[in-house]
């Protein structure tokens, strides 16, 4: 009787630590796959982010070539606001530094479009 109750208690220890193993590593395996579909989220985010930028520049580019210099100065705003806020999220510092060369031409773009607003 003893013996059964021994067997017994070790067949439920051995199916509770195969089940919790068993587990473990599906958990590991979920775990690795999330991580990996967050990094790829952020890649699409961050693609979806400089796009946008890049679309605005060249609708800014298109409004000061027909000459609709106020236009083109809300564009450049709004670039500008734009490469802003994708400098304070990213974490390539390759990009980060990119964008702050062209944040420090901000100053000398807008007025241009400001004056030849005025003019025409």
């Amino acid at each position: 009787m003893r013996r059964n109750l021994v067997l017994w208690f070790v067949l439920l220890l051995t199916g509770f630590l195969t089940g919790y193993i068993l587990q473990y590593a599906r958990l590991h395996r979920l775990q690795q796959e999330l991580s990996a579909s967050a990094k790829q989220l952020e890649l699409c985010r961050s693609s979806e982010e400089l796009s946008h930028l890049r679309d605005t520049a060249t609708t800014m580019y298109l409004e000061a070539v027909q000459k609709n210099y106020g236009k083109a100065g809300e564009y450049s705003k709004e670039f500008f606001d734009q490469a802003q806020r994708i400098v304070s999220s990213t974490n390539d510092p390759v990009l980060r530094d990119l964008l702050h060369d062209i944040l420090a031409t901000r100053e000398w773009d807008r007025p241009r479009f400001r004056e030849r607003a005025k003019v025409t």
